[in-house]
């Protein structure tokens, strides 16, 4: 594993904080030149640090059909299950986790009849595995995605339009290289929308996208073992009845807290928490249960967190 000065940590928490910030702004926010960062951001990308150019999202906005959380039992020799859910459009995150079950995904969907199709592609799945064993939890509200804080869950939201799509479809995740290292500019971003829309116009529209907040912010994903935050958990939280919200607004705010979601299920809040050690973790559930509303929680460690590929 790399390892990384204090300068380059700041940088990767600047790309964490904001992804699209210009070069010359991150250079000003850790004391570094403009070179200095460019070459920095090229090697992190060569080393495979930064893995991912990703633009936050809100998925009541943006995915119109449903969102679901998929947890199944296989055995871990069998790769077949893992490669088919990888080559699922459809997902954003999977893991192989400790416990009863070996997989956990998030599956986000937007066109009309997908959750059906990849129905009938996780029964393919498990059928062949031979385990036969899943469980599907509803994903019902996103609190906080990918350290971003999802504000006004309580407005009803307009969902985004064919041509706003095409745009988030091509911001959404972008792999870089040694040749493309940086995120894409507004004018690369025009260039792959049908038709081609002028940098201009890009523009207009990535700001009316923020403005009304489908688009919550941009980050990068990394390797978290380089920032020292190698321990991730699932979190499964029940609260008391009529506290699900007040609850979830809460524990959003706690820097561990990476994802939060509001389920279907008994335990009616589901957490992804990354954490520097075991017993970082164990200091951090001692702060959650301070929160009278929290009746009880199951944790699932990850074992193993599969790099997504982009598509």
């Amino acid at each position: 594993m790399h390892t990384i000065t204090d300068s380059e940590r700041r940088l990767l928490y600047g790309l964490i904080h904001n992804s699209r910030t210009p070069i010359a702004g991150l250079g000003n926010e850790i004391g570094k030149g403009r070179n200095w960062v460019s070459r920095t951001i090229r090697r992190l990308v060569k080393q495979g640090i930064v893995r991912v150019y990703v633009t936050v999202l809100d998925p009541a906005q943006v995915y119109a059909e449903r969102n679901t959380i998929l947890i199944i039992k296989t055995n871990p020799r069998e790769i077949g299950v893992s490669q088919a859910l990888l080559g699922m459009a459809e997902l954003e995150s999977l893991d192989g986790i400790s416990g009863e079950h070996s997989l956990l995904g998030l599956f986000r969907f937007r066109g009309s009849g997908a959750f059906q199709d990849f129905l009938d592609k996780i029964d393919d799945a498990v059928a062949k595995s031979g385990s036969g064993q899943y469980q599907l939890v509803q994903v019902l509200a996103t609190y906080k995605t990918h350290g971003f804080r999802i504000r006004k869950q309580n407005e009803r939201r307009k969902v985004i339009s064919p041509k706003d799509w095409d745009l988030i479809s091509i911001l959404s995740r972008q792999e870089p290289d040694e040749t493309n290292p940086f995120p894409l500019t507004q004018g690369e971003i025009g260039m792959r929308m049908n038709p081609p829309l002028s940098q201009p116009a890009v523009s207009k529209a990535m700001r009316r996208l923020e403005e009304r907040q489908a688009i919550v912010g941009y980050t990068i994903e990394p390797d978290f073992r380089v920032l020292g935050l190698p321990i991730k958990f699932f979190l499964q939280i029940k609260t008391k009845p009529g506290k699900i919200a007040e609850t979830a607004s809460h524990i959003s705010t706690f820097q561990e807290v990476w994802d939060l979601h509001r389920t279907g299920a008994d335990y009616n809040l589901f957490a992804t928490i990354r954490t520097a050690s075991v017993d970082a973790y164990n200091v951090f559930m001692r702060r959650l249960y301070r929160n009278e509303n929290v009746i009880d929680t199951h944790s699932l460690i990850s074992l193993e967190e599969w790099f997504v590929p982009v598509r």
